[in-house]
């Protein structure tokens, strides 16, 4: 054979052996392609325990671990949604019971103020209870802002060091009308120099919270004791009253969000006042801690940050 004839068949092997190793190249692309497809077809609908099977091929194994990490994330979003979706849900109906009776009561008095037959004392009787329940309306949405912006997250602190004593002052200063009206006597023992690190207007708010809870749950002539303690990290105020107390099984219970005990029906109230406060405090870093016996009284303890 001359010297072309052996140059054109080395030259058409090495084309021959180039187009299969392209053909068994594409093949393997195609069939890669497809199961790479399928396997997030089944990452989408929820099934990862059937994705790539393969372990000897490094590269396969790295892209079902990338995948099977993706399903993961897919999940948690796909939950956590559900579980806003809910939140939301809960939210709307909570707030549809709390906004139900007022508007009720305010719709009947508007009814019954109206009426022509009504002599000038029922009249006005109708008219006061009316604005009553105006003003609990009133409360109550002003309420549900400050909880939609604490759970938003639109809620700014602007923290500062501030002296825990006039914090204090100026909470038994906001229920001092109400305490007063049941004899209730507020002491403090608190040291002049101590400072939090925390947002003075809401740190004040969740305060007033746990005292306004301890003149409502309290008997009448009772005493509220208020102390604090610097610790390493953290400032300990303690609020102990001499109430009513709370249920062993109701203890988990008080802190969350329009909870109410049945025989407390009769105290007026929303059943926000410790869930807000709870709210208020982390997100200062700080925490709570409560403490009851049935029949003797309730202690609130409030952890905050000290300063420096």
């Amino acid at each position: 054979m001359s010297q072309w004839g052996i140059t054109a068949v080395a030259l058409g092997s090495v084309l021959f052996i180039t187009g299969a190793i392209w053909l068994y190249m594409r093949r393997q692309y195609i069939l890669f392609t497809e199961a790479v497809c399928s396997s997030i077809d089944k990452i989408l609908e929820g099934d990862a325990e059937n994705t790539f099977q393969t372990e000897s091929d490094e590269l396969l194994s790295k892209i079902q671990m990338q995948l099977v990490r993706l399903q993961e994330i897919t999940a948690f979003h796909a939950q956590e949604s559900e579980r806003q979706k809910q939140k939301v849900q809960g939210i709307v109906s909570d707030i549809s019971h709390q906004l139900k009776t007022p508007i009720a009561n305010a719709v009947m008095y508007c009814d019954t103020a109206v009426n022509p037959k009504l002599s000038e004392r029922e009249r006005d009787m109708c008219l006061g209870v009316l604005k009553n329940q105006v003003g609990k309306l009133d409360f109550l949405v002003q309420a549900l802002i400050q909880m939609s912006r604490l759970e938003q997250n639109i809620l700014h602190l602007h923290t500062d060091a501030v002296p825990l004593m006039q914090l204090l002052e100026d909470a038994k200063e906001s229920i001092g009308a109400n305490a007063k009206k049941k004899k209730i006597k507020v002491e403090i023992n608190c040291p002049e120099d101590t400072e939090l690190f925390c947002d003075e207007k809401w740190t004040l708010e969740a305060l007033f919270n746990v005292l306004d809870n301890a003149v409502k749950y309290s008997d009448a002539g009772s005493t509220i004791r208020i102390r604090s303690e610097r610790m390493e990290m953290y400032t300990k105020i303690q609020i102990e009253d001499e109430g009513t107390g709370i249920a062993p099984e109701h203890i988990n219970d008080v802190c969350k969000r329009f909870y109410r005990e049945e025989r407390a029906a009769h105290v007026e109230g929303l059943g926000i006042g410790l869930y807000l406060t709870r709210e208020i405090i982390e997100k200062e870093s700080g925490y709570l801690k409560i403490q009851s016996k049935e029949g003797k009284g309730t202690q609130v303890t409030v952890y905050l940050q000290n300063v420096g």
